[in-house]
C-alpha cells in the first residue's frame, strides 16, 4: 500500500476573522439605523447581525481546529470538524429565522408608523453591499478550498442580505401605501427562505459525515487519469491487469481515493512503486486536495 497526502494552504482563518470584524461594524450600522427610524423591523435585522458575529467567531475557531495537521490520535486529520461547525452555523441561521417570525407576528398585531427612512435605508443599503461582497468572496474561497465552514458561513452572511432586503422592501411599501401590515408579511416570506437555507446546510453536513463519495464528475476524471497513466506507463514486459475495489470519500476540505491495482506477479517492487508514484502524481496534480492510497496485488493472487 502506498499513500499520498496533501493539505493546501488556506485563507479560511483570515477570512473568518475578517468576517467577525465586518459583522461587528454592520451590527453598529444597523443599530444606528434603528435609533434613527425607530423601526422594530430594522431593530430585528440588527439583532440578526449579532448572530452573524457569533457565527463568524465559531467559524474562526472551527477553522483553526479543522486545519490542524494529522497526528497520532487523528491520522486522517481534523477536517470533519468543519461539518459540525457548519451545523452549528445552520442552527444559528434557523434561530435567526425564528426571531424574524416572532417579530413578524408582533408587527401583524401592532403595525407602527415609521420615520426618517431615507437615512435608515442608506445605512442598511451600505451593510447589504458589504455583506454581499464578503459572502461572495468567502463562498468562492470556500469552493476553491472545498471548505464546508466557509461555504456555510457565506450562506449565513447572504441570509443577512436577504433579510435586510426583505425588511427594506416591506418597510418602504408599507410606508408609501400606508398598508403597514405588508412589513410583517414580507418578513414572514424572508424567514421561510432563511429556514430553507439552514435546512440545506444541515442536510449537506449530515450526508458528508456519512462518508459520502466524491462527485461523479470528479470520480470519472480520476478513473480516466488512472486509465491513461497505466496505458502510457513504460512497464516493459510486465502486464497491468485491472483496477478494482475503487472507493472515494469526502472529509471536509479533503478527499480520499483508494483502489487495488493488479499487476504481473513477477513485476519488480521498484517498478510497481514507480507506477504508484506516477498514478498519485497525476491524480494530485489535478486534485491537490486528495489523498491517494493504492494497494498492489500480484496477478496470481487475484480471486
Amino acid at each position: 500500500m502506498h499513500e499520498h497526502s496533501f493539505i493546501p494552504d488556506s485563507k479560511a482563518k483570515t477570512l473568518t476573522l475578517l468576517s467577525v470584524l465586518v459583522s461587528i461594524l454592520i451590527f453598529i450600522a444597523k443599530l444606528l439605523a434603528y435609533f434613527i427610524t425607530k423601526s422594530v423591523a430594522i431593530y430585528s435585522d440588527a439583532m440578526e447581525s449579532i448572530v452573524n458575529i457569533i457565527s463568524a467567531t465559531i467559524a474562526f475557531l472551527g477553522t483553526k481546529i479543522a486545519l490542524r495537521p494529522p497526528d497520532k490520535m487523528y491520522p486522517y486529520g481534523y477536517t470533519k470538524f468543519e461539518y459540525f461547525v457548519s451545523m452549528v452555523e445552520a442552527f444559528f441561521i434557523i434561530g435567526a429565522a425564528m426571531a424574524i417570525l416572532w417579530k413578524a407576528y408582533q408587527h401583524l398585531l401592532n403595525p407602527e408608523i415609521l420615520k426618517n427612512l431615507d437615512v435608515g435605508f442608506s445605512l442598511i443599503f451600505i451593510t447589504m453591499i458589504s455583506n454581499t461582497a464578503l459572502s461572495y468572496y468567502v463562498y468562492k474561497r470556500g469552493k476553491k478550498e472545498n471548505s464546508p465552514i466557509l461555504i456555510s458561513h457565506a450562506s449565513h452572511l447572504f441570509t443577512d442580505v436577504i433579510t435586510s432586503a426583505g425588511i427594506i422592501i416591506g418597510v418602504y411599501i408599507a410606508h408609501i401605501t400606508g398598508f403597514l401590515i405588508l412589513d410583517p408579511i414580507i418578513a414572514l416570506i424572508v424567514s421561510i427562505n432563511v429556514l430553507y437555507l439552514g435546512y440545506k446546510i444541515i442536510k449537506a453536513s449530515i450526508i458528508s459525515l456519512l462518508d459520502v463519495s466524491l462527485p461523479q464528475d470528479k470520480i470519472d476524471s480520476i478513473q480516466e487519469i488512472i486509465k491513461n497513466t497505466i496505458k502510457t506507463f513504460p512497464h516493459q514486459n510486465y502486464d497491468i491487469y485491472d483496477v478494482h475495489d475503487f472507493k472515494t470519500r469526502r472529509s471536509g476540505r479533503k478527499g480520499f481515493v483508494e483502489f487495488h491495482l493488479t499487476v504481473s506477479g513477477n513485476m519488480p517492487v521498484r517498478e510497481a512503486h514507480n507506477l504508484c508514484d506516477e498514478l498519485e502524481k497525476k491524480i494530485t496534480d489535478k486534485f491537490p486536495e486528495l489523498s491517494v492510497t493504492i494497494h498492489i496485488e500480484p496477478e496470481e493472487e487475484k480471486k
